[in-house]
This record gives structure tokens, C-alpha cells and sequence, in this order.
């Protein structure tokens, strides 16, 4: 009988000979950074903790070769450019940095994680849906394995927060479309670079806060011109759709709550009752007559009514960025057209036109042709225009690209003749 120890190792050979085919043919569709010659380039190998680092390359085709021979699982480059990318850290010659969001699904609350993520105790095993527990409900214990998954609904989600990340950098940062990047992570969200003298030269602190306008850190509402000084609202709020920045985010944002939210959700946020039912009357009033007049009707609102809403407008509008991504100037990224190595889908850019409709349970997929494995477990997924699973301890014969998914989450391992 086979130990955990060698199916790991046997799956780890399948896919990295899947990766190999794919390279082979592929090579071609890996796209460099720009200035590639001042990059550091790292590369995860599937031995497992073998890593590559401080490896440089002139052209894209070394890049490409490099790749093919190696075949690693991943395959990041440096945000960073430097005089000589090879030396060690110290010495390698900061000559300025592009500067990077990334917008993960992760850190995206969604329902649906409730569903496909689970947890296990590291001490008596016992599982469940969901985030783990503090504290695990058998034993006490507080370790945990955690198994994520990515879905239709979480990665849409994602992409709500990169659209709204490019609306901000565009209007509100002065930067042009044509210096803005989009790439898909090839799991679980998005990758935004700018790439542009204007932000080259950025520290650390530079872009710490760059990501504080981001999410709204310390948007201080005082500061807005909201109130009067009597302290109640001004006529129409104090803030209008056509204001720059924040103040126009926030009018607009306000405006779709008046439209758009149900008493439950108005009840959620702390809205009192005689505000509730004054916003739900105006819904109607400006259904019935196709106007819009929601700033200048909301009886029985005051300070407190306008703050909960304000503060539900900046929760709304922040972007849900990994904060610590935008603000190392030395991170290394992921390599558009290589494969992920927790999904076998592809990392690809994606122009900026073509992202409120891109799938990447249709566009990414990699590979072609068909594979029998065995599922130890997973979810319902999506994959091109098919749906596959719930699978539990079964042997199956799926389109390659299923089955590299599930390989590759390690819910799965080959079968053996």
C-alpha cells in the first residue's frame, strides 16, 4: 500500500509532467515585464522547498527556455528593478518599483466560503464548513488544517473589487488606462500593476499611503463639508455625485443604498425605524415619478442617521487590497502566461476592456485531453461549461484540466495501473 508520503510524490511527478507538455507547446504565450533585464526573477520547484531566487534574464526567450528546462510550479518576478538583480538582496541596486495591488478572494467575506472551504483539527480531526473555530468544539485545541476553495461566486467578487480598484487609480490618481495592467492569479483573484515613471520612484511609506486613500483609512467624515455648523445636515448632504475623490464616491455610493437596499439590510447597519421607512417611502415615491430627489426628502434623519450611512458608503467604496502587497517595494509577483501551481489554470493578463466579462473557469484553462484519477473529496466546480462533482472517495476519467484542478489542491491524486 502506498504512503501518503509517496502519493504526494506521485502526484507532484504527474503534474509537473503536465506542466511540462504544456510549456512545450506553449512557451511562446509567456509574456515579460517590462525592462526585464533589471528584474529578479524566482522560481518554486515542485520538490518540495526548493526554491530559485536572484536569477535574471536578458531576453524573453532565456526566460521562456529557462522555464521549459526547469519546469517549476511557479513563476514570479520582482516588482522591483535593479542594477544587478542576481546579487543578494543588500546589493542588488534599488532602482524603483512598479507598484502592485493585489486583490485576493481570500480576503473576501462571501457566503459561499461557508460552503466549499473546510477545516480540520490538527489534534482529533474532527472537521467542518467554513472558517475554523477559535477554538476546536471536541478538544479545545486551537490548530487547524484549513482547505479553501474558489468558486464562480468568489472570484466574481474579486473581480467587483479590481473594477472598482481601476475606477480609483483612474479617476482619483491621475493614472492612464494605457499604464495600467490587469493580470488573473490563475486561483483565487487579480493582480493590478502600474507600471510608470509617476510611481517608480514610490517608498514604502509613499505607498503605505497610497493604500490608506485605498481602503479608507482615517477618512475623517468631519472633514468632508458635511455639516452645517449647527451640526445638521446641509440641503442635499453636503456632497454630490460630480465632487472629486472620496466625497463623490461616498454621494454616489449613498445614492445607490437610498435606491437599492431592502429594510432588512437598513435594519443591519442601525438605521432606526422612522429613517427606514422614510427611505423605503422615497424608493417608492422615485420609482412612481422617475426622479430623483433622495438627498432633499429623508424625514427623521439627523448626525447619527447621516454617519451610519457614510461610514456604510466607505465600507462600500474601500477596496479590499492585500495591504502588504502595495507597500514592498521588493515583492515578487506572478509571471503572466505560466501556470498556477495550485490550480493548473493559467496566470494571464487581461486587457482592461475585456474584464467585466471574463471567466476564468473558461478563459484560463490550460490543458486539453483527459485523465482518471482519484478524488478523495471535493465541492461542486465549474470548469469550462461544465460542472463537475461532489466527489467523495471515487475514481473518475475527467477533462485534463478538471482533473489538474483537483491534482493540484491535492483533493485528488492519479491512479495507479
Amino acid at each position: 500500500m502506498n504512503s501518503l508520503k509517496e502519493f504526494k510524490k506521485i502526484t507532484q511527478t504527474f503534474i509537473r509532467s503536465k506542466f511540462s507538455e504544456y510549456y512545450i507547446k506553449n512557451k511562446n504565450t509567456i509574456l515579460a515585464p517590462s525592462s526585464i533585464e533589471n528584474r529578479e526573477f524566482g522560481f518554486f520547484l515542485f520538490a518540495e522547498n526548493i526554491v530559485i531566487r536572484h536569477k535574471t534574464f536578458q531576453k524573453i526567450l532565456e526566460l521562456r527556455n529557462f522555464i521549459t528546462n526547469i519546469v517549476p510550479s511557479d513563476v514570479y518576478h520582482s516588482a522591483a528593478y535593479y542594477n544587478d538583480p542576481e546579487a543578494p538582496m543588500d546589493k542588488k541596486g534599488w532602482k524603483g518599483s512598479d507598484l502592485i495591488f493585489d486583490i485576493d478572494a481570500d480576503h473576501i467575506e462571501t457566503e459561499c466560503k461557508k460552503k466549499h472551504d473546510t477545516w480540520s483539527c490538527i489534534d482529533c480531526k474532527i472537521s467542518g464548513l467554513g472558517k475554523p473555530p477559535q477554538y476546536c468544539p471536541k478538544c479545545g485545541g486551537f490548530k487547524f488544517n484549513q482547505n479553501s476553495w474558489m468558486c464562480s461566486h468568489c472570484l466574481e467578487k474579486a473581480k467587483e473589487e479590481i473594477l472598482k480598484l481601476i475606477d480609483l487609480i483612474h479617476l482619483d490618481f491621475g493614472i492612464n488606462l494605457e499604464n495600467i495592467r490587469v493580470n488573473f492569479s490563475g486561483h483565487r483573484g487579480y493582480h493590478l500593476h502600474i507600471d510608470s515613471q509617476q510611481v517608480r520612484n514610490l517608498d514604502t511609506e509613499d505607498r503605505k499611503e497610497i493604500v490608506d486613500y485605498i481602503v479608507g483609512t482615517g477618512l475623517d467624515t468631519n472633514l468632508l463639508d458635511i455639516w452645517e455648523a449647527s451640526g445638521k445636515i446641509k440641503s442635499i448632504g453636503g456632497l454630490s455625485p460630480n465632487d472629486p475623490g472620496w466625497r463623490g464616491r461616498l454621494a454616489k455610493r449613498i445614492i445607490r443604498i437610498f435606491s437599492d437596499a431592502d429594510k432588512e439590510t437598513l435594519k443591519s447597519i442601525g438605521l432606526k425605524p422612522q429613517a427606514i421607512d422614510s427611505i423605503l417611502s422615497l424608493q417608492t415615491y422615485n420609482s412612481n415619478t422617475n426622479q430623483d430627489t433622495s438627498w432633499r426628502m429623508i424625514k427623521g434623519t439627523g448626525k447619527h442617521t447621516w454617519n451610519i450611512l457614510i461610514q456604510r458608503a466607505i465600507a462600500l467604496e474601500s477596496v479590499g487590497i492585500d495591504t502588504v502587497v502595495t507597500t514592498d517595494i521588493h515583492r515578487l509577483i506572478r509571471v503572466a502566461g505560466t501556470l498556477n501551481g495550485k490550480t493548473g489554470l493559467k496566470a494571464m493578463k487581461i486587457e482592461i476592456e475585456e474584464l467585466p466579462e471574463f471567466n476564468p473557469f473558461k478563459q484560463a484553462v490550460a490543458f486539453d485531453g483527459y485523465e482518471t484519477i482519484h478524488i478523495e473529496e471535493a465541492p461542486r466546480f465549474m470548469l469550462g461549461d461544465q460542472e463537475y462533482g461532489p466527489y467523495n472517495n471515487v475514481n473518475e476519467k475527467l477533462p485534463r484540466s478538471a482533473a489538474l484542478l483537483l491534482l493540484c489542491k491535492r483533493r485528488a491524486h492519479p491512479v495507479m495501473n
